[in-house]
């Protein structure tokens, strides 16, 4: 039978496997190669992907096109749009250049799909004839409406707000150009039914490599606390800050030895010159999955943003204990109390921390419980198991 042809579109070259969008991106492209063939057409930031990040790509069975995005002259352009209907975010990566790649790809293949992975890049297929999916992942007016509340920062909000504006109009209009909108959890799915009620919405949650990120040896002692994350996004600026200044002095108090490891690439001034015996910042480190086998307990004061968050589908996986909030937890099925612990505010998150601190018995439950549970529930397998239903019912009709 004469493989079918899939055109998968992207705003970051997915490569290297540095945050979740690249990741997923990967993962899927790696399924879907071994029954498809699959033509990735990639937005690459500033210039062309070099050779070693176009092979890994290349070694799944996936052909590679990509264009450079010049974010200076996107972000002019950006301001230039300001009076049309694009909001902020999807005004940045309209690029004439890429526009063409995807139109002579299109006049040279016959693709009987299309995946715009994130709506960012769904100005480029929304007018094609082929079956179409969009990768949305979070309704992007519920992820600004929370950012813009939560928000201290004036610039920021004002941001958000404009955003939030904007994408009111054009979120619930531009999904009516694909077959089927998938999203990460079910809050992300009734919140676009909310603003469009009539399209087709499917839930295809975020994976984890549970052999990469799997617990330590009984015998490992493990210590500190952790939190992980792209330092340089505001989100995670946010959660960091918070736990360095409002969470941590609370908890030093009690345990004045105990270290919060802040783990990941980019972070800015506010965390760095927050640096101390007990505050510990890793800006580049070779392998995280070393800091998830180390520390004891996964610290999440998670703010406002929308979908999964993958820094806890991995450290869930890893089998640290962690406490987390309620929208920091959406989009995973555990039970608070089994999985995990949810605070409600800073001080329950202290209480909690030092609860966990003191109690190796329930840290140990919470442990084994989270582990178990992305086990059964947030595998790639899993995943694959979704988009792949996707694409029959696609097939089918």
């Amino acid at each position: 039978m004469k493989r079918k042809k899939i055109l998968f579109l992207i705003s970051r070259f997915p490569f290297p496997l540095i945050g979740g969008d690249k990741i997923k991106s990967f993962y899927l492209m790696k399924h879907l190669a071994k029954k498809y063939d699959v033509t990735l057409a990639a937005i690459s930031f500033r210039s062309q992907p070099p050779k070693e990040w176009i092979e890994p790509l290349e070694k799944i069975g996936v052909k590679v096109y990509s264009v450079a995005l010049n974010p200076i002259i996107g972000g002019i352009k950006t301001a230039l749009r300001l009076h049309q209907k694009y909001p902020l975010e999807i005004a940045f990566y309209l690029n004439n250049e890429f526009k063409n790649l995807v139109n002579k790809l299109c006049q040279e293949n016959n693709f009987d799909y299309g995946i715009s992975f994130f709506l960012r890049t769904a100005e480029y297929l929304k007018d094609k004839k082929f079956k179409k999916i969009l990768i949305s992942e979070d309704c992007r007016v519920l992820y600004q409406t929370r950012s813009y509340k939560s928000s201290q920062n004036i610039p920021q909000r004002l941001i958000r707000i404009w955003e939030v504006f904007k994408l009111k109009k054009y979120e619930p209009e531009i999904i009516n150009y694909f077959d089927t909108v998938t999203l990460v959890t079910n809050d992300d799915i009734q919140a676009m039914k909310q603003n469009n009620p009539n399209a087709r919405y499917r839930l295809v949650t975020n994976g984890v490599n549970t052999e990469q990120f799997s617990p330590p040896s009984d015998d490992f002692e493990r210590k500190d606390l952790l939190f992980t994350g792209k330092l340089s996004v505001w989100s995670n600026t946010l959660m960091a800050i918070k736990l360095i200044k409002e969470i941590m002095p609370e908890i030093i108090k009690h345990f004045p030895d105990v270290k919060l490891h802040i783990v990941g690439s980019n972070p800015v001034k506010q965390i760095l010159e927050h640096q101390s015996k007990n505050i510990i910042v890793h800006s580049s480190v070779p392998n995280i999955e070393d800091f998830y086998k180390q520390c004891k307990i996964f610290m999440h004061p998670h703010l406002a943003a929308t979908g999964i968050q993958n820094k806890l589908l991995e450290a869930m996986s890893s089998g640290l204990a962690c406490v987390t909030t309620k929208t920091g937890i959406q989009g995973i099925d555990g039970i608070d109390g089994e999985h995990f612990l949810i605070a409600n505010n800073n001080q329950q998150m202290i209480d909690y921390t030092i609860k966990l601190l003191k109690d190796d018995s329930l840290c140990k439950k919470l442990s084994k419980n989270a582990r178990q549970l992305i086990l059964e529930t947030h595998t790639w397998d899993v995943v694959y198991s979704q988009i792949d239903k996707v694409l029959e019912e696609l097939e089918n009709e």
